[in-house]
């Protein structure tokens, strides 16, 4: 139960607001899903965003600009009507119900990293870069996690994505029933010239470290042609670790894994042909 005291700020300046989240007890609020999850009894305040003009989807250069007010369906629609980023406009697609993707923001999905988040594994797999209130520099979604930058207040006011019409990312999520959390998310962007692989990274959600990215698969595709060997290379060196839980053992995971894992290769290699 929320304390009857609870305080709503709704500031129209980030400063204000990078201020407002470092007291105790103080957290953003974009579409509420968070509160959810969060031991509402420590709740002492709420900082509505709305005011912060963090809701622009646009392109400057080579790079899509999304701001961390953007919804999930504001990201569907935008990759929808420009006709890009097929891969992550698939994976929001198919994450929650449409409610859900109406409230849940980029910034908050990011922020949080729920084991359920389908925005994490093609995000990471595009390079996509976040900007930070406050910090001058821009980390890539990978470092943000892996340098526990994540686990700081802090307030993210945009995702940049470059927009490389010669990059092809497919995305693939296992989970039980449609409308329940996935068990993981696996994307693989690869960017192809003349049938030759020239740059590919493969990228995980929902295993031992919240992600894994395949450094040694993507090695061995890169610089090469899609044949029966350099496939079986890549598929050697791919062995996402999982949790035990209820659901699957770890190991039927990972077989699971390895299965769609070489199926997005094979169907790469069809459209190659």
């Amino acid at each position: 139960m929320m304390s009857h005291d609870l305080q709503w700020y709704y500031p129209e300046k980030i400063s204000e607001a990078l201020k407002l989240i470092k007291k105790e007890g103080i957290i953003l609020h974009a579409g509420g899903t968070r509160i959810l999850k969060t031991e509402a009894r420590n709740l002492k305040g709420l900082v509505d965003i709305s005011h912060l003009r963090l809701n622009h989807i646009r392109k400057e250069g080579k790079n899509i600009i999304i701001g961390a007010g953007c919804t999930l369906s504001d990201v569907i629609n935008y990759c929808k009507k420009t006709n890009s980023f097929a891969g992550l406009c698939m994976a929001l697609a198919e994450a929650a119900s449409t409610p859900l993707r109406n409230r849940i923001t980029v910034g908050g999905s990011l922020k949080d990293f729920p084991v359920w988040s389908s925005l994490y594994s093609p995000l990471i797999a595009l390079n996509a870069k976040l900007e930070l209130a406050g910090i001058k520099e821009i980390y890539s979604v990978e470092d943000y996690v892996k340098k526990n930058i994540i686990k700081t207040k802090h307030i993210i006011k945009q995702i940049i994505i470059k927009d490389d019409t010669d990059v092809i990312c497919i995305v693939r999520r296992f989970n039980i029933v449609r409308f329940e959390y996935p068990i993981f998310n696996l994307a693989i962007v690869f960017k192809v010239k003349n049938k030759i692989i020239m740059d590919s990274r493969i990228v995980i959600t929902g295993v031992k470290g919240r992600f894994h990215r395949f450094k040694l698969s993507e090695k061995a595709l890169n610089g090469n042609a899609l044949t029966e060997e350099v496939i079986a290379k890549s598929n050697e060196y791919f062995t996402p670790k999982f949790h035990t839980d209820y659901k699957y053992s770890p190991e039927y995971r990972e077989h699971v894994a390895k299965v769609y894992f070489n199926d997005i290769v094979n169907e790469l290699k069809e459209v190659m042909k």
